[in-house]
């Protein structure tokens, strides 16, 4: 799979916003080790703690992320990252979001339900809320995202 133009416009939207709330760390393409596979997602969000550079780097991660957010490429379909999606719910993973650029839609996935969001406020149990309108429009004037 490689990252399209979209694909890399919104990853680096949502990290930035993710970051900003200083509550939360979001790392891109972070490997997370699930049972014995490698897993990548585009986006884990952790909570927010400070990185340690001065310490050994950390190639895979044991420990799993609140949220994991999947970019839907042109080369990819749908299914695989909703199949994608149930493998890390399963694992603990607390909430997934699956963007899909072209159809401006967040699919936001947990273990009791899941919303599909064309508009408005994104409200995650993880406490991550977030305009919609923020990723695929850039409206630098709107309060973009909060925490709770």
């Amino acid at each position: 799979m490689s990252p399209s133009f979209y694909h890399s416009a919104i990853m680096a939207v949502v990290a930035s916003v993710i970051n900003n709330l200083r509550r939360f760390r979001a790392f891109t393409e972070l490997t997370i080790v699930i049972g014995d596979k490698d897993y990548t997602p585009d986006i884990s969000v952790y909570p927010w703690k400070k990185v340690d550079y001065y310490s050994g780097d950390i190639i895979k991660m044991k420990e799993l992320p609140l949220l994991a957010i999947e970019i839907l490429s042109p080369t990819q379909g749908a299914q695989e990252l909703f199949d994608k999606a149930k493998i890390y719910l399963q694992a603990g993973i607390q909430s997934v979001w699956i963007v899909q650029p072209l159809a401006h839609t967040i699919s936001v996935l947990n273990h009791q339900e899941t919303k599909h969001y064309h508009e408005g406020m994104i409200q995650d149990i993880t406490g991550i809320t977030l305009n919609i309108a923020t990723i695929f429009d850039e409206d630098e004037d709107d309060d973009s995202a909060s925490n709770i």
